[in-house]
């Protein structure tokens, strides 16, 4: 797969005429008692462009429940009678969470998907939600769609879908493999010049395939990613205007237009989190007064140099950091670590003021726009033991065993244990239990993720090597693989899980086997490096949502989709404590 980055992305020449169009997804409100402030603000952004139409990625409302969702329709059909041009609509999630639902939609609306024809080009719109999975169409649609797009002639197609089912990373297998071996296929013999996608509440990343950009577009309204919101994502439509030869994507923001590449900050994300280390400082900030040397390595996955320059972005009444602007030439398939020394200038910083390194690189034609964060981890022992739990969920057998545990708003939030027998390595985890709304696809959902990882020098840790992720099955918890770059849903072998839920709070009891930890060279004595991801229940006092994580914390919120990868909320560098003879293999 290659990131496409153009700012302009030229097509084979075909007979379309001059005319743009506006595509936004996701436009419902954070909430059901919420109005659609975000989405009525661009629309008067959205007329000011004058396109020939408007297409409606899904997501209109906020839905699940069926109590007030009449309401929020009317809410919705009042808002959308403000657009002067003609406006179009497919279903997301959101709008058709069950058959209840799915029937007030087909009353309301009657199409569930739809194709037209607009300036010598053909235009489809898709429902990948039937049946309440995510990615699904169903055989008559299918059907539909073949003799669709056979009779389309010899125009030029784009293609619109809620789920983008070509991220195989974030949705369920099922679903990806579909458009791998269907989909995908049949838009590349259809003369498909680009697809939309939304359901991600952000810009990004945008893809090619065999020459047909997919794009994602999810910022219209709704919650933003935590990630997208803090690398600077907005919230936004996309604007495509097509001619003869090219179409040119323009992401309008409410503070201007960008490019692609200047929008697209989930691509170099991406790239970041699979080619680029963190910076993992365990000390207090008072340690940093006198100066603290530290690296952040850099991969190039490329056939051709990696080139560019990072900087850093910070406060200089708070901080020093030299050097403070680097250069970037890596060669292909390279790796390279680049040294700096951060200096603290007060005894008491806030975490939030930490600073960042912010990468523009290039290889070819890809390019890539991402930072690095400093991150202070926490710090415990995972002692050596030969007495070895239950895993039923409980955690009265795990006396001896130190306890990390994490607060907000001042009341407990999570607690992680750990320890070692020689081989493997055990967890006892405690999270927030989500409340069983419905509001998730089930064929892919965690409740917990744990992600595992090698610390590569004393200040920087890579991307995981292993993560696990959880989701309760009565007091069963089964270990799923959500490690980049594998095939994601596949059971791992040899991990066992239990739980049990005691209130608003769910244990998690993990055995992680040697055979995966043989992955990170563990051993006795050695560190590794530990980040948990959940969810935060809504409403609750200990996260909400409309407010920044609080000081001195990197807990987060996250609600942007049950089945996307989860944000990390806590990072942890686990020591593990020696018994001679003998060692962690």
């Amino acid at each position: 797969m290659i990131i496409l980055l153009l700012a302009a992305l030229a097509v084979s020449a075909y007979p379309a005429q001059n005319f743009e169009f506006v595509v936004i997804g996701d436009t419902r409100p954070r909430l059901a008692s919420e109005s659609f402030q975000i989405f009525e603000r661009l629309i008067p952004k959205i007329n000011a462009v004058k396109p020939a139409f408007v297409i409606n990625l899904g997501d209109m409302i906020y839905g699940y429940g069926i109590l007030g969702t009449a309401k929020q329709w009317d809410k919705y059909q009042q808002v959308i009678k403000a657009f002067r041009v003609p406006y179009y609509q497919i279903p997301g999630n959101h709008d058709t969470f069950s058959e209840t639902a799915r029937k007030i939609y087909g009353q309301r609306f009657s199409k569930f998907y739809e194709s037209f024809d607009y300036g010598g080009c053909h235009f489809v719109l898709l429902d990948n939600g039937e049946d309440g999975r995510w990615g699904y169409m169903g055989p008559a649609e299918l059907e539909w769609l073949k003799a669709d797009l056979k009779q389309a002639k010899a125009q030029p197609v784009f293609v619109f879908l809620h789920f983008p089912v070509w991220e195989p990373e974030r949705i369920a297998p099922k679903y990806y493999q579909f458009w791998e071996r269907i989909l995908h296929p049949l838009f590349k013999e259809s003369r498909v010049r680009a697809v939309f996608g939304g359901h991600f509440h952000c810009y990004g990343p945008t893809r090619e395939f065999d020459g047909i950009p997919y794009f994602i577009t999810g910022g219209g309204g709704a919650e933003l990613r935590p990630d997208y919101k803090k690398a600077g994502g907005d919230f936004h439509f996309l604007r495509i205007k097509v001619s003869a030869d090219k179409i040119e994507p323009r992401v309008v923001t409410e503070q201007g237009e960008l490019t692609d590449a200047e929008a697209d900050v989930m691509g170099g994300l991406l790239f970041a989190e699979k080619n680029s280390s963190w910076i993992g400082l365990a000390r207090d900030p008072a340690d940093l007064v006198p100066g603290l040397k530290f690296s952040v390595s850099l991969d190039n996955p490329y056939q051709e140099f990696l080139i560019g320059h990072a900087v850093w972005n910070f406060d200089r009444a708070a901080f020093d950091v030299q050097p403070e602007k680097i250069e970037v030439r890596i060669p292909p398939e390279g790796t390279k670590a680049f040294e700096f020394t951060l200096k603290a200038l007060e005894d008491r910083i806030p975490l939030q003021s930490l600073p960042r390194l912010e990468f523009d690189v290039a290889s070819g034609g890809r390019h890539h726009q991402f930072q690095r964060e400093i991150l202070f981890l926490s710090q415990m022992k995972a002692p050596f033991r030969s007495e070895l739990p239950a895993l039923d969920g409980k955690i009265e057998d795990w006396a001896g065993v130190p306890s990390l545990e994490f607060r907000a708003a001042g009341r407990p939030e999570a607690a992680v244990r750990a320890f070692h027998d020689g081989e493997n390595l055990y967890l006892a985890v405690t999270v927030p239990a989500p409340k069983a709304a419905g509001t998730a696809d089930p064929s892919f959902r965690d409740d917990l993720q744990i992600g595992i990882v090698d610390r590569l020098s004393d200040t920087d840790f890579g991307p995981d090597q292993i993560r696990l992720g959880f989701a309760r099955a009565g007091l069963v918890a089964e270990a799923r693989d959500r490690t980049p770059g594998h095939k994601p849903g596949d059971v791992l072998p040899g991990v066992k899980g239990a739980c049990r839920t005691d209130k608003d709070m769910t244990t998690y009891e993990i055995l992680v086997p040697a055979v995966l930890l043989k992955r990170l060279k563990a051993k006795e004595g050695g560190r590794l490096v530990l980040n948990l991801s959940y969810f935060v229940p809504e409403g609750e006092s200990r996260a909400p949502s409309t407010t920044e994580p609080s000081l001195n914390s990197f807990s987060y919120q996250v609600r942007f989709g049950g089945g996307d990868a989860l944000t990390p909320v806590h990072f942890i560098e686990l020591l593990l404590e020696r018994k001679n003879p003998g060692s962690l293999s």
